[in-house]
Parts: C-alpha cells; structure tokens; sequence
C-alpha cells in the first residue's frame, strides 16, 4: 500500500525569488528522498500547486517524520531555517 504526503514547501521569507525552479534545489530534493528505501516517487507540484512537494511511499517502510528529517537537513533549504510543512499525509 502506498501513500501520498504533500508537504507545503515556502522558502520565500528567506529567498523572495525562489518558486523552486532553482535546478540545483529540485534535484537535490529529488536525489535525497528518492534515495530512501520505501519512496516510490517525488515531484513537485505544477503551476496551481506551485510550492508543494509530492512524496508517494510507501508508510510501512518510511515514515512522514523520516521524510521531514532528510528535507531538514538538505544544504539548499538553509540547514533548519527553513522547515517543511505537512499538508497531507
């Protein structure tokens, strides 16, 4: 069985710009999620769900908070300045 948790993803406040079309900021979210053992896809929402983040997994392998944890710690979201919010999971 998988899962689908949407997290709401605004680095705004820090970088006005960002929108995440930063390539280098997509692929490292990208690389780092799909990398966990249980994370069957990720992308990012398109223009009407601009800022949010799809993670589809499967919950018996990974859990929201292991997800949550790895986007914390990812350079290109200011090392804990920036934290990801949960819409859906």
């Amino acid at each position: 069985m998988h899962s689908r948790t949407v997290f709401h993803l605004d680095c705004t406040p820090i970088i006005s710009e960002c929108g995440f079309e930063c390539a280098r900021c997509v692929q490292e979210i990208e690389s780092a999620l799909g990398r966990i053992e249980g994370v069957e896809r990720v992308y990012l929402g398109a223009e009407q769900d601009e800022g949010k983040l799809f993670v589809e997994h499967d919950p018996n392998l990974v859990k929201v908070g292991q997800l949550i944890d790895v986007l914390k710690t990812l350079p290109s979201l200011y090392e804990e300045f920036f934290i990801p919010t949960v819409i859906t999971a």
